[in-house]
């Protein structure tokens, strides 16, 4: 994958997330929910911790410090697209996901302090927790990584 459809995979996906998120909020209101499907609703959830909304209670310094975290991470993933040439495209696909979801969460948070959520799936009384676009790609992105890194990944078997 050259790094110009790397570039524009990674800025399409983060705008997704963002029309995303502001489709939601501009249709409902904080806790509402809207039904999709019998197992899948929207519900607008604000999301001041990370995943699964552990550290929540952090308040102002716990959201710069999530921001400074967040931004180290996405550094990383950028400079390892940028600086490796020779990444497979099982490793590129899955970071350019990962970065993408790292963006979109990360400027929720430096413009409102929060992350928006809205994705709930869930089956009778079992309920997994609410989610967004960039949540998806992330955890994508580390399944694919991880396939390749230990099924497909023959240069570090060496």
């Amino acid at each position: 994958m050259t790094s110009f459809k790397t570039l524009f995979l990674t800025l399409f996906l983060v705008v997704i997330d963002q029309i995303s998120k502001y489709l939601v909020t501009a249709q409902l209101n904080l806790a509402e929910s809207l039904e999709i499907l019998p197992f899948l609703n929207f519900t607008l959830i604000l999301n001041t911790g990370i995943a699964f909304s552990m550290f929540d209670d952090g308040g102002i310094s716990g959201r710069w410090i999530l921001v400074s975290l967040t931004s180290i991470a996405v550094s990383y993933v950028a400079y390892i697209l940028i600086k490796e040439k020779n990444l497979h495209t099982l490793e590129i696909l899955p970071l350019v996901l990962i970065l993408s979801g790292g963006l979109g969460n990360l400027i929720d948070r430096v413009l409102f302090g929060y992350v928006i959520d809205f994705i709930h799936v869930f089956y009778g009384i079992y309920s997994f927790y609410v989610f967004n676009l960039a949540d998806s790609f992330i955890t994508i992105g580390v399944v694919i990584y991880l396939y390749y890194l230990i099924f497909l990944d023959t240069k570090s078997r060496a």
